[in-house]
């Protein structure tokens, strides 16, 4: 059925800002049925709930301690779990004594904050913070930390991970905004000295931790490879920001991988073109929203609200998102670039918070949603933008 129902009051457009609390519903991941219902109260702010874990949440990712941090043979700090995905945040500060290797999950690594080398079968990859690296499973890698200071965020997923022009072209969308060439892969470095390593591999599968041990080291030994590019990195500032004339994209229309079922979306959010549809037709800022995904949030930069930095939010598909609209505004010129940066990351499948990640949350998710999420971007306290105040 088309889009061409119209039922009740509609009192501006959909991308507009007015005097109603503006809600977008969509069902498949922003890719199915929708519709844009006009409320007088906003429905994402709840008076009271029975349990944390049906309400969004989030935490500082910069104050959690892994036990990478100070134990070589540590592991990353698991904040998000569900049957075939995991998001954790690794803190690496030395080299571990072993290669790696995940048999069944695909990792999205996300390099925040520090530079490593990371040595793959392949070859190795010079990373930095805005970073971003495929390592399919049952491929070995070792990290090898350049700096003290580091922060990685891990995306651990079943489904193999796909380059979202696939997704584009499907649907006959031009998704050419994505220069894809710009990603570097892995060249191999052979090195007689890894003929004579002795490498241990811990490696993971189906959740136990096992180990095998080889008489030189897998990541320098390969000579060449050809075929599909399985590993790679990208800079997330080559992703642009994308935008309309009246303002409001969904956040997969920032894809840069997604699982080939559309299990998972992993989104780069940069600096958006400024709306410039004035109201009541255009806004800027998310409209209230609810989705059958959730969605993980990652600060990585915002000049506005640096100490944002490596927040990260769990938004669930049991409420919805608060939104925050305002009037679109031209930039001023000389144009400038502006260091903002959010990933998204959102799965079909329902995520739940460690223990870990449980005992790290903010103190009032409803003021702190404000001051740390939508904050990055506009920094209304919820007082004058919703009404709502705690009790």
């Amino acid at each position: 059925m088309a889009s061409i129902l119209r039922k009740g009051n509609i009192p501006y457009p959909g991308t507009g800002v007015g005097e109603y609390v503006d809600e977008a519903f969509t069902v498949q991941g922003f890719f199915g049925p929708w519709a844009n219902v006009f409320r007088r109260h906003n429905l994402a702010h709840p008076t009271t709930w029975s349990d944390d874990s049906i309400m969004y949440q989030g935490l500082d990712g910069a104050a959690l301690t892994p036990t990478d941090l100070t134990d070589p043979e540590g592991l990353p700090l698991e904040l998000l779990t569900g049957a075939s995905t995991t998001v954790a945040i690794s803190r690496r500060a030395a080299v571990a004594p072993f290669a790696e290797k995940l048999v069944d999950r695909h990792q999205i690594r996300f390099y925040h904050r520090g530079r490593f080398l990371l040595e793959t079968e392949l070859g190795p990859l010079t990373v930095e913070p805005g970073d971003f690296a495929v390592i399919p499973a049952n491929m070995i890698y070792r990290e090898r930390p350049l700096t003290d200071d580091n922060l990685v965020v891990i995306f651990e997923v079943e489904a193999p991970v796909v380059l979202a022009e696939k997704l584009w072209d499907s649907v006959g969308f031009a998704g050419g905004f994505v220069d894809y060439s710009e990603m570097e892969l892995p060249e191999p470095a052979p090195s007689d000295a890894g003929d004579e390593q002795p490498t241990r591999v811990r490696l993971r599968d189906e959740g136990r931790w096992h180990w095998m041990e080889f008489d030189f080291d897998p990541c320098h030994d390969v000579v060449g490879w050809l075929g599909d590019p399985i590993i790679y990195k990208m800079a997330a500032s080559a992703i642009p920001g994308i935008g309309t004339t009246s303002g409001f994209l969904t956040p997969p229309a920032n894809a840069v991988l997604f699982g080939e079922g559309k299990e998972f979306f992993f989104n780069v959010l940069g600096p958006r073109p400024f709306p410039t549809t004035p109201p009541p037709r255009g806004s800027y800022g998310a409209p209230c929203h609810l989705n059958d995904y959730d969605e993980v949030w990652f600060n990585h930069a915002s000049e506005f609200a640096a100490d944002t930095d490596a927040h990260m939010w769990l938004l669930p598909r049991t409420l919805p998102h608060p939104g925050l609209k305002r009037p679109p505004e031209y930039p001023d010129n000389p144009v400038r670039q502006i260091d903002e940066l959010k990933l998204n990351f959102d799965t079909k499948e329902r995520l739940h918070w460690t223990d870990a990640g449980k005992a790290a949350f903010m103190p009032d998710p409803q003021v702190a949603l404000y001051s740390s999420f939508y904050g990055a971007h506009i920094g209304i306290v919820p007082e004058a933008a919703t009404g709502y105040v705690k009790k």
